[in-house]
C-alpha cells in the first residue's frame, strides 16, 4: 500500500551514526563563544556546585599567547559515575532545568573546545581522597584514538595547576572541589595585525567576570583571576565594590529612579533605573572618564554604560549592550550616567531569545514595546536631573567667577592640549600684561573696590595664566563686536555686549538657554531659532564685507581663513566628544 514502509528492504541500505564525531566537534568550535563567553560557562557550573572558591589561572608562553588554562574551584565535585558524561555533547543533569544558570547540557563542551583543542575535567569530591579524571582531545579523535569518554584514577592534581585547589586565604586544600583544565589553547595567541591582543582579551575577561557575576560576589563568591581577586562591578552603582569605596570615600550609592516589575505567564521581569551619584557626573566635559587627576574613574566603566542595558538571567548578566529602539529618543551620551537593569527568570527564556551561548538575549517585539513603554519615565526623569544638576554647577561657578563661558572654556582647554602653541607678541613685557588686564577688567564693568567685583576681576588673570584663550564679556559704545588682546602666545576674547548681534541674537538665546523645558514657549523658541539662522548667515556676510574692503584679501587673509576653519573644526570636534 502507498505511504507504507518496508522496513525490511531498508536493510538492505546502509545506516549512518546521529553524528559524524569528528567533524561535529570541530565545527563546534565556532558556536559563538569568545574568551569571556567560554570562561562563564566554566564560573557558572563552579556556581552551581555551591563553590564559594573560583581560581583561575593561565600559562603563556615566550610570545605571551595562552596555551594553558585552568578554572578550580570547591564545589562538591563530581561523582566518578557522572564524570564521564560532563564531556558528552548535550548531556546535563540539569537539562533544561530553568532554575538554574545552565539548561541545554552544552556549555562546558564548546565553550572549551572553542578555544582549546583538548579540555581535561579533574574532580573530588568530599569524603574521598581520590582524584578523577576524565578528558576530550580534538587531535586524538582525529587520530581514531578516542572513541568515547572515560574515566580513570589520577595521582592527584595537575602539577602545573595544583596550587589553585586550595583555598587562597588560608593555603588549606579544598576538601572537594573540580579543576577544568584546557591545553593546546590554539585561538588566544599574541600578535597579529588586525587581532585583539591576549592583554585585552584578558582585561575584558575581568571586566565581564566582575559585571556578570556581581550579585554572586556581593554575596560571598569569591572569583580570582591569575592570583588577583575579582572585585564586583555594579553598572547601577547599587552595590558595594570596596575598590571604589577606597578611591572615593564618602560617596552614596545611585539614586534609584524608578523600580517595579510585571507579570509574563505567572513569573515576573523586574527593571531598574538608577542615576549615577553627583560626584560621578558633575560636568559634562568629563564625561566620566579617566584623566590626570581622574585615575580612580578608570575603574568605574562610566563611559561604556552609555544606552546600554544590563539584563540579568537568574540573577547572572547574560547581556549588556544596546537594545534597540529601547531608550527613548535613541542614544544618547548623558545615558552613561543611567543605569538600567532588567532581570528574569528561565522560565522566560523563549520571550528574551536566550541562546546556549549566554552572551545575548534580545526581547521579542511586544516585550520590547512594554519594556520601552515603562522605561520611557523614568530614563527621561533621570536625564532631565542630570542636565539641572549641570545648570547648578554651571550658575555657581559664574557666580563666583563671572565666567559666562564656562562650556566653551572647557571645549577649549580640551581643543588646546593637542592645538598648536599661540605666536602673537611673545615678547610683550609683565607690565604691558597687567595693563591689557586692567583694560579688560574695566570694559567688564567692574569696579576693582567691590569685593565681588574683585573675585572676578581675579578670574580673568587667573584664566589667563592657565588657558590659551578665555572669552569674557565687556560693554563700550561703537560698532565693534569684540576686541582681542594678544598677549605671550594667548589671547583674551572681549566680547561687546552693546553690539546688536549680541543684543539681539545671542543674549536672548542664552536666557533661552537657562530655562528648563517647560518654561519654553515652542513658538518663542521657533522664532529665536529662525532669528539666529539668518543672524549666522549676516554676521559671516559681515565678514566677507569686511574683508572685501582690503585691496588684496586672499593675500591678506587666506592664512586668517584656513587657521580659522581648521580652529573651529577642531573645537566643534571637541564639543561633539564632550558634549554629545
Amino acid at each position: 500500500m502507498a505511504g507504507e514502509i518496508n522496513m525490511g528492504a531498508c536493510e538492505d541500505f546502509p545506516h549512518a551514526p546521529l553524528t559524524q564525531a569528528e567533524q561535529a566537534l570541530e565545527s563546534s568550535r565556532d558556536s559563538g563563544f569568545d574568551l569571556s563567553a567560554a570562561a562563564g560557562e566554566l564560573v557558572d557550573n563552579s556556581y552551581e556546585a555551591g563553590a564559594r572558591h573560583v581560581r583561575i589561572a593561565t600559562i603563556r608562553d615566550k610570545a605571551g599567547s595562552i596555551v594553558e588554562l585552568g578554572v578550580a574551584d570547591d564545589g562538591m565535585g563530581i561523582p566518578p559515575d557522572v564524570l564521564a558524561r560532563v564531556l558528552s555533547l548535550g548531556y546535563s543533569s540539569r537539562y533544561n532545568s530553568r532554575d538554574s544558570l545552565g539548561r541545554f547540557g552544552m556549555g562546558l563542551k564548546l565553550a572549551s573546545l572553542s578555544q582549546a583543542q583538548r579540555v581535561e575535567v579533574h574532580t573530588k569530591v568530599k569524603g574521598d581522597d581520590r582524584v578523577f579524571t576524565t578528558h576530550l582531545d580534538l587531535a586524538e579523535v582525529r587520530s581514531g584514538e578516542q572513541k568515547d569518554l572515560t574515566v580513570a584514577e589520577d595521582s592527584g592534581w595537575p602539577q602545573e595547576f595544583a596550587n589553585l585547589m586550595a583555598n587562597p586565604g588560608t593555603g588549606e586544600p579544598f576538601t572537594s572541589g573540580t579543576l577544568v583544565v584546557w591545553r593546546d589553547i590554539d585561538r588566544l595567541q599574541e600578535g597579529g595585525r588586525f587581532g585583539t591582543s591576549v592583554e585585552e582579551k584578558m582585561q575584558a575577561l575581568r571586566k565581564f567576570l566582575a559585571r556578570a557575576y556581581r550579585r554572586f560576589i556581593d554575596s560571598g563568591l569569591r572569583i580570582e583571576l591569575d592570583g588577583q581577586e575579582v572585585t564586583l562591578h555594579d553598572p547601577l552603582f547599587l552595590l558595594e565594590n570596596p575598590r571604589v569605596s577606597k578611591r572615593f570615600p564618602g560617596v552614596p550609592k545611585a539614586e534609584v529612579i524608578d523600580n517595579d516589575d510585571f507579570e509574563i505567564d505567572g513569573h515576573k521581569v523586574k527593571w531598574t533605573v538608577t542615576l549615577l551619584p553627583k560626584q560621578f557626573r558633575e560636568k559634562p566635559n568629563l564625561g566620566g572618564r579617566a584623566s590626570k587627576g581622574r585615575e580612580g574613574f578608570a575603574e568605574l566603566y562610566i563611559p561604556d554604560n552609555e544606552s546600554k542595558v544590563s539584563m540579568l538571567r537568574n540573577g547572572r548578566e547574560i547581556y549588556y549592550d544596546l537594545v534597540p529602539k529601547l531608550y527613548p529618543g535613541g542614544r544618547d551620551k548623558i545615558d552613561r550616567y543611567i543605569g538600567v537593569e532588567i532581570e528574569f527568570p528561565a522560565a522566560l527564556d523563549e520571550y528574551f531569545q536566550v541562546r546556549n551561548v549566554k552572551r545575548g538575549a534580545e526581547p521579542v517585539s511586544k516585550l520590547r514595546e512594554e519594556l520601552r513603554k515603562v522605561l520611557e519615565k523614568p530614563i527621561k526623569s533621570a536625564r532631565k536631573d542630570i542636565r539641572a544638576y549641570w545648570h547648578e554647577v554651571q550658575q555657581v561657578e559664574r557666580t563666583q567667577t563671572g565666567d559666562e563661558h564656562v562650556p566653551a572654556h572647557d571645549i577649549a582647554d580640551g581643543f588646546e592640549q593637542t592645538a598648536p602653541a599661540g605666536r602673537a607678541n611673545l615678547d610683550v613685557t609683565e607690565e604691558e600684561v597687567d595693563q591689557a588686564l586692567e583694560q579688560i577688567v574695566v570694559d567688564m564693568g567692574l569696579d576693582p573696590e567691590d569685593p565681588a567685583s574683585a573675585e572676578k576681576a581675579n578670574w580673568v588673570r587667573d584664566s589667563f595664566d592657565k588657558r590659551a584663550v578665555t572669552i569674557v564679556n565687556g560693554q563700550w559704545p561703537g560698532k565693534d563686536l569684540l576686541d582681542i588682546k594678544h598677549l605671550t602666545g594667548k589671547a583674551i576674547v572681549s566680547v561687546n555686549d552693546r553690539h546688536p548681534f549680541m543684543a539681539e541674537l545671542v543674549g536672548p538665546l542664552k536666557t533661552m538657554a537657562a530655562l528648563d523645558a517647560e518654561e519654553l514657549d515652542a513658538t518663542e523658541v521657533s522664532t529665536l531659532l529662525n532669528r539666529l539662522s539668518v543672524g549666522m548667515d549676516l554676521l559671516l556676510m559681515a565678514y566677507a564685507k569686511a574683508e572685501n574692503m582690503h585691496a588684496d584679501p586672499d593675500d591678506a587673509y587666506g592664512d586668517l581663513r584656513t587657521h580659522w576653519g581648521l580652529f573651529a573644526a577642531g573645537l566643534i570636534r571637541e564639543a561633539v566628544k564632550r558634549y554629545g
